[in-house]
């Protein structure tokens, strides 16, 4: 028998899946996280899933990892010492930046400018010119000066050197020779150019985002380098893939050269996931909800395809790489609850985290959070061991709340259900950003809520946006794990173009997808993908004529070859530029970059379906309890939902629980168990 198995590290927990090949079972499990060193939870997290699902490490045959070790790097700054190599006159490229202030208005008053990752002492600029727009050599690059720079950086004790010239985008010939230079000066020092990692124009995006990919890269070397050493130790002969900020997946090989491509890593896999699940039971739009310990991921999928963006954001940092385009709130279970000195109450973005997390953990955390509120009004039941495992102290939540309560002269349950009325509302703020804001309406959208904490609020969410239906995955608290396990291999393969549809036709633009093409083949070639599971998907990033908004379009390319091809992007952009903005400009279009996505399938998991029975759910009701909702108790059912099959239907308000997450149906809805096992939930006939 043979296993596959997925793995992503969360600031709370470490959430595991292992999929069984031959009866498509699927085991879960949850651990703790360990910051300090996340590749002991991330092995602890695997021998325990292979034991529950009755098999070991030996028998795995895929291994799926999504990694926030890049993510934390870029918010906490502890990544490697970084110098930085660009041409003479534009070594402060890093200070100048883009002019961009946090918001509300004044909000620049209280902004603290972090430091370049870069620092300017560790930074040399040396002669050599390639112009634009031809990418022709008018100066020859200065090597005695790059040979200088190399070894005064190797002596300074930099852990990995960023080149970034001006124009390499058209021409790449000067920065590949200073990479040869360096390796032949300083062996073994990580070097990146930015012609491959982002071939685009934007001299400040380019070099950021080149020097974010050295910032993290010997630091995730090691880290994977120990993993694979682990894993090999403990007998695994597994091909490891790490997951990508888009959603796709590459070798931990691949992974070492280009880290940069792994800040969303975590994510991703959700969002992946839950289009896949939505897809496969026919609601192609869908907007997805991820609710953990520490803070909450919202993400549109239109068409069954996550929406993914070229702009890639952690912390104050946006720099350019391929992800799916997820809008983050620090609201998640761990959220602290605080009466500011004006009275009001605030949630989040604080979190207590995993150590030592909120009150009911029983590990000496005081401070009253979500998942606190969450127990005291009887939502997550007595019964329910927090991961499968740890017991809930209910009274150190009551007393963590009642503080809260003091303050606000108010009920215990009142302050409590206040709590979640304030992160509900901060929820919903973040999908409006991703639906409302960008022209979508959220009624014609479904919701696929998931992560450990959001199955309990996405009842009372779509209740106030009005989506249907509400979707609950088997497993929603490692549905990041999961989507893992449905992902392809992938990466992406651009070029900067700016030409108007005036100037060229569609033939030249096939003539430029085909290039790139070949290069995605190859990439899928050495990544191991046969060529009949070779996919490839095209995209255009236009804009409006001397206009900078651009817009990510999908291309037909077989439709170029005829004189429609390059009319049908024009329409495209410009219905998405009106959906999106309410206007569309009398302007040529200037196509800025063509990206080509190389795809290979994997067959990571397979989703069953089973016919539905009998609607009586009663064989799975486990025990009642007393719940809080709408300023009153009720007696409320609750369910196992292991026991529950295809056809059962619960009223609400009931409560179904699971090792890994527990499901709030509200008074008024009702819950389904469809032919896959989700929980569907939507407004019917409620207690």
């Amino acid at each position: 028998m043979t296993y596959n198995l997925g793995v992503d590290v969360g600031g709370t927990f470490t959430d595991v899946i292992v999929f069984d090949e031959e009866t498509n079972e699927l085991t879960i499990d949850k651990v703790l996280s360990t910051p300090a060193n996340p590749s002991e939870g991330v092995l602890r997290g695997i021998e325990e899933a292979t034991a529950k699902a009755d098999t070991s490490v030996e028998e795995l045959d895929l291994l799926f990892h999504g990694t926030t070790v890049v993510t934390n790097m870029l918010l906490e700054e502890t990544g490697s010492r970084v110098g930085l190599i660009t041409s003479a006159g534009h070594e402060d490229i890093l200070h100048l930046a883009r002019a961009w202030t946090p918001g509300p208005l004044y909000g620049w008053i209280g902004m603290e400018k972090p430091d370049p990752l870069a620092d300017l002492v560790d930074t040399r600029g040396v002669a050599g010119k390639i112009n634009s727009p031809a990418g022709e050599e008018t100066q020859p690059l200065d090597e005695a000066a790059v040979r200088t720079a190399v070894q005064e950086l190797q002596a300074a004790g930099v852990e990995a050197v960023t080149v970034a010239l001006l124009n390499s985008y058209l021409n790449p010939a000067h920065e590949e020779r200073v990479r040869e230079i360096i390796e032949a000066e300083a062996p073994g020092l990580p070097v990146s150019i930015s012609s491959d990692i982002v071939p685009e124009y934007g001299e400040y995006e380019r070099t950021l985002t080149t020097v974010i990919n050295d910032y993290a890269r010997p630091q995730v070397i090691q880290y994977l380098d120990d993993l694979d050493a682990s894993l090999e130790d403990a007998g695994s002969t597994a091909k490891m893939n790490v997951v990508r900020s888009d959603g796709g997946l590459m070798s931990s090989t691949a992974a070492k050269r280009r880290p940069v491509e792994l800040a969303l890593s975590g994510p991703s896999g959700g969002v992946v996931g839950a289009a896949t699940i939505a897809s496969k039971k026919g609601v192609p739009d869908v907007l997805t909800l991820d609710m953990g310990g520490t803070s909450t991921d919202v993400s549109l999928v239109e068409d069954g395809t996550p929406g993914t963006t070229r702009q890639t954001k952690v912390g104050y940092r946006e720099f350019k790489s391929r992800s799916v385009d997820v809008n983050t709130v620090g609201a998640g279970g761990g959220s602290i609850a605080r009466v500011q000195l004006s009275g009001a109450l605030q949630v989040g973005p604080e979190s207590a985290g995993a150590d030592p997390g909120p009150a009911c953990y029983g590990q000496g955390g005081e401070e009253p959070t979500v998942t606190d509120a969450n127990v005291v009004l009887g939502r997550i039941p007595p019964m329910v061991q927090l991961g499968g495992k740890m017991d809930l102290d209910h009274e150190a939540a009551r007393e963590a709340i009642s503080g809260i309560a003091q303050q606000r002269d108010s009920t215990v349950e009142e302050a409590a259900q206040a709590i979640l009325d304030i992160v509900n509302e901060n929820m919903y703020g973040a999908l409006r950003v991703v639906s409302v804001e960008r022209g979508y309406d959220p009624r014609d959208f479904g919701l696929v809520a998931f992560g450990g904490a959001g199955p309990m609020h996405a009842n009372a969410l779509v209740d106030v946006m009005g989506a249907d239906p509400l979707i609950i995955p088997p497993g929603p608290g490692v549905m990041s794990a999961f989507g893992f396990l449905t992902s392809d291999v992938q990466n992406e393969f651009s070029e900067t173009y700016l030409e108007t549809d005036q100037d060229v036709d569609g033939a030249d633009v096939h003539a430029e997808f085909q290039a790139l093409q070949s290069r995605a083949v190859d990439w899928l070639e050495s990544e191991g993908v046969t060529a009949e599971d070779h996919g490839f998907e095209y995209y255009a990033d236009c804009r409006y004529f001397r206009q900078d908004i651009q817009m990510s379009i999908p291309v037909d390319i077989d439709n170029l070859r005829s004189d429609a091809g390059l009319a049908e992007i024009k329409d495209d952009f410009e219905a998405r530029h009106d959906r999106q903005f309410g206007f569309s400009l009398d302007a040529p279009l200037e196509i800025a970059n063509l990206r080509v996505i190389g795809k290979g399938s994997i067959e990571g998991v397979s989703i069953e379906a089973t016919e539905p029975g009998d609607s009586d759910p009663s064989d799975a009701q486990v025990d009642t309890n007393e719940v809080y909702f709408d300023g009153d108790y009720y007696d409320t059912p609750i369910y196992d939902r292991t026991e529950l099959a295809p056809g059962n239907e619960i009223a609400g308000p009931a409560i179904v629980v699971e090792d890994d997450s527990t499901i709030i149906v509200q008074p008024a809805y009702t819950a389904r168990v469809d032919r896959y096992a989700n929980l569907d939930i939507s407004r019917g006939d409620g207690r």
